[in-house]
């Protein structure tokens, strides 16, 4: 088979400045998850699961009652799409394709996110919400409106001046002025995850923030337009002369800022759906003709791999407190029984930590 041969981008193309940003993003939320990426995968899973039990698994509370069948399918679609991910980047790490599974890894790690968010209202006795907006709006419910701690799950960006917001608008934050200067291409390190993390979560509501203003401007032109219509009847009426229809309106200070303070907080969840949609329908070649080199590429592809695993396992330890440990392990046993090959991190490995739990 011909090798598929990606010309090296220009130095300031449109998609290196937006891969080089993503993979930044990307990078901060494997970060605040799993740590600084010195362990293996494995290790590095297994640390976050010895950290969030005693903040997220509580059994001995009386079991919810909530329609089993509709959890465990939503497990099971989170887990499914979970291995394509892994095995995907697994086939294609050391291949010239690696760019091209980074475009379908992006919208995969969003459906993780979705499936297993969805398992977990669910587990909760909730109904499973058919669209993205919905899920996404309960999510915020789901972790950033409880005393939880544990980033990046619970970390949201809100409106300035929010309950229990800090003064930029961010929730779950570390505790500390945040520096949203910091630009996504330095060499950050550390605790500088948190300031990337935020400022990528900021980004993203400004652009839910942007949509409803756009939403209120058409609803204002809307409204002008239907007055206009009736004054050009009483014109008429009145022999007057017609006067020009409104092409455009503008909305005041005060219109704005209500907009912007209406709008809910953003989370992981609004991110990766983010990210989900430029890879998909806005810039499908962000991934493929983004990356200065297939080292780029293959680091993009692990962070996103780590995060989705990372995200399985949090969202698994608060339905096992719902449904009980051993149900959670014969739910993944039953999906192991017909499954070949395993990652590294990858369902398996996260079974065998919960099963400890039992």
């Amino acid at each position: 088979m011909a090798r598929i041969v990606f010309p090296p981008p220009p130095v300031d193309s449109e998609q290196t400045r937006s891969f080089r940003t993503h993979a930044s993003y990307i990078r901060a939320f494997r970060e605040l998850a799993l740590g600084e990426g010195t362990l293996s995968l494995e290790n590095a899973v297994a640390g976050l699961h010895a950290s969030a039990v005693p903040v997220l698994f509580s059994p001995g509370g009386p079991p919810n009652a909530c329609d089993r069948d509709q959890l465990l399918a939503c497990l099971r679609r989170a887990w499914a799409t979970a291995r394509l991910l892994e095995h995907t980047h697994a086939l294609a790490e050391d291949s010239e394709i690696i760019r091209l599974a980074n475009s379908w890894g992006a919208v995969q790690a969003y459906y993780v996110l979705y499936g297993v968010a969805q398992a977990l209202m669910v587990a909760e006795g909730g109904t499973r919400p058919q669209m993205h907006e919905p899920t996404k709006r309960r999510y915020v419910d789901l972790w950033t409106s409880r005393s939880l701690r544990i980033a990046p799950w619970t970390l949201a960006a809100a409106a300035p001046g929010s309950r229990l917001a800090d003064a930029d608008g961010i929730l779950g934050g570390p505790g500390r002025t945040l520096d949203f200067d910091l630009h996504p291409w330095v060499a950050w390190q550390g605790e500088q995850a948190w300031d990337i993390a935020a400022k990528a979560l900021r980004s993203t509501r400004q652009l839910l923030v942007d949509d409803c203003l756009a939403n209120k401007r058409r609803e204002k032109l809307a409204a002008k337009k239907k007055q206009w219509r009736l004054d050009q009847e009483a014109r008429a009426t009145s022999g007057r002369k017609p006067a020009v229809e409104p092409k455009t309106v503008r909305l005041t200070t005060a219109e704005r800022e209500a907009v912007a303070g209406a709008v809910r907080p953003a989370t992981i969840a609004d991110y990766l759906y983010r990210l989900r949609i430029k890879a998909n329908y806005e810039d499908v070649t962000v991934f493929s003709n983004g990356p200065s080199s297939d080292r780029e590429a293959i680091e993009v592809g692990a962070d996103l791999v780590a995060l989705a695993s990372a995200t399985l396992l949090v969202h698994e330890l608060r339905i096992a407190a719902i449904i009980g440990a051993d149900d959670l392990v014969k739910a993944m046993d039953a999906v192991l029984l017909h499954a070949s090959g395993e990652s590294a991190g990858g369902l398996a490995h996260r079974r065998d930590l919960h099963a400890r739990l039992s």
